[in-house]
């Protein structure tokens, strides 16, 4: 039997909306909802389990979009109002529409999840997550994309899995000040008719802001990107900054003349204030250059630093290897504990900021190396200078094979890994019970409040 076409020749059923109804049964790790439905699992954004909701199904969308949701029937009673008005289009936060409770609450199942998977890890402590006082307005590092929309400058967020501008005129996440210097650099560029970069034609100037704070010194810094060096009416721009932004301590042109979607170009150019801005973590301050890696939640890494300290209890001789160094934060914290530091770093600014930041807390005893961690540990092997104590903080992938290895071979007494991804973490301490380790407990912090990940800090023990 032939399928009826329309006059066009395409199919009746092209194009069809079908409608369905549905229950969440639970969250995917990206906090959407799961239901299922003819033997198939649903994927439903912004719903809760234990919610009844009508969806309907669109076969023109694109497959990760073809699930709409109509309407919620039976809404959980752990859902709340989203405090964004924004949040429903923006691809920001994934769970404001789920109460914080319960936020850290799934989170903490996350965890677990991955712990279930790997036999070694299940009698592992996995402690509540803790939370934040306020979790909104948390975030010291924000970066946002310039527009033309509608006839006007615009900046925000995208959509969700979409290269679809959100305009915002304000973040809850990210801090006040970051905020208000995004407005200051919009209505200068209305003011003043400055357009932003357009990635299809390459003309325009303004690309993105860069605004990074200390939340402890309230120092600010403001990096604005842009196509090319010349950026006329920049000094209206400052005097506008320094009046909307007091605490304004850096503003910096970094110039990306590249037709390309990365952020930040090979060039930096200081306009005004300093190169960088400090942080204060505990009794110590940081340095925050530009393209140095921080911690993006400040308050909850000196509660981090604080279960570091309280943990990781050394002998005055022993010697601590930092393989994911950083800047410093996490080794020279601990400085003070142990009679010598190893800091590893890949990146070559870092390792100079982790310098200067041993310098000025008048810390003697750490040395911090440039280089590969792997490499870097089979040296301090051969020279017969294995480690006590090792930190580990990697990137989302987790921990290289050989860094692993390295480490079986160094065997040093204590390991303490902080990880932003629960499936690598689970699978590098799998390996590292496997290697004749013990992983005592898990404390797990909510450093990016509103969204689905978490911060885990694993603390093991040879055995």
């Amino acid at each position: 039997m032939k399928k009826r076409t329309d006059r066009s020749g395409k199919s009746a059923r092209a194009g069809r909306a079908v409608p369905f109804r549905l229950k969440i049964e639970e969250l995917s790790e990206s906090g959407h909802g799961l239901g299922f439905y003819k033997k198939r699992t649903i994927r439903v954004p912004k719903t809760l389990p234990g919610e009844e909701v009508e969806v309907v199904y669109r076969s023109e969308n694109p497959p990760r979009a073809r699930i709409e949701l109509k309407r919620i029937l039976h809404p959980s009673p752990h859902r709340q109002n989203p405090p964004c008005r924004y949040f429903e289009d923006c691809g920001g936060c994934h769970l404001q529409h789920l109460a914080y409770p319960e936020q850290l609450r799934f989170k903490r199942q996350i965890v677990q999840r991955h712990f279930l998977e790997h036999p070694g890890l299940r009698p592992v402590t996995i402690h509540p997550v803790e939370g934040m006082p306020n979790p909104f307005y948390y975030r010291n590092k924000c970066q946002m994309p310039f527009r033309f929309q509608e006839g006007q400058v615009v900046y925000g967020l995208y959509q969700a899995g979409t290269h679809q501008l959100v305009a915002l005129d304000e973040c809850l996440v990210e801090n006040r000040d970051a905020n208000q210097a995004l407005r200051v650099v919009r209505d200068w560029m209305r003011r003043f008719r400055i357009l932003p970069y357009d990635e299809r034609s390459g003309e325009g100037v303004v690309r993105h802001l860069l605004v990074r704070k200390g939340m402890f010194t309230n120092q600010v810094m403001v990096v604005l990107v842009v196509a090319r060096e010349e950026v006329p009416h920049w000094q209206e721009l400052l005097r506008d900054l320094k009046a909307g932004v007091p605490s304004l301590r850096s503003f910096q042109f970094n110039i990306n003349t590249g037709q390309t979607n990365r952020i930040l170009g090979e060039r930096t150019l200081p306009v005004w204030g300093e190169a960088c801005i400090e942080e204060q973590l505990g009794t110590l301050k940081f340095r925050i250059y530009l393209d140095t890696f921080f911690q993006i939640n400040s308050v909850q890494t000196v509660k981090i630093l604080e279960r570091l300290q309280s943990r990781l209890q050394a002998p005055p001789e022993a010697h601590l290897l930092d393989l994911y160094a950083g800047v410093g934060i996490l080794s020279l914290s601990l400085a003070r504990q142990v009679a010598a530091v190893t800091g590893v770093e890949l990146v070559p600014a870092a390792v100079q900021a982790a310098r200067q930041n041993a310098l000025d807390n008048g810390i003697t005893n750490a040395r911090f190396i440039c280089g590969d961690a792997a490499q870097v540990a089979g040296e301090l092997l051969a020279e017969n200078r294995p480690a006590d104590i090792c930190l580990l903080n990697p990137p989302r992938k987790g921990v290289e094979p050989a860094v692993l290895e390295a480490i079986g071979k160094m065997r040093p007494e204590q390991i303490a890994y902080l990880s932003c991804h629960p499936r690598s973490l689970a699978r590098d301490l799998s390996q590292l019970v496997e290697m004749g380790y013990r992983c005592e407990d898990v404390f797990l912090y909510d450093m990016f409040p509103q969204t689905y990940h978490v911060e885990s800090l694993a603390f093991l023990r040879r055995q």
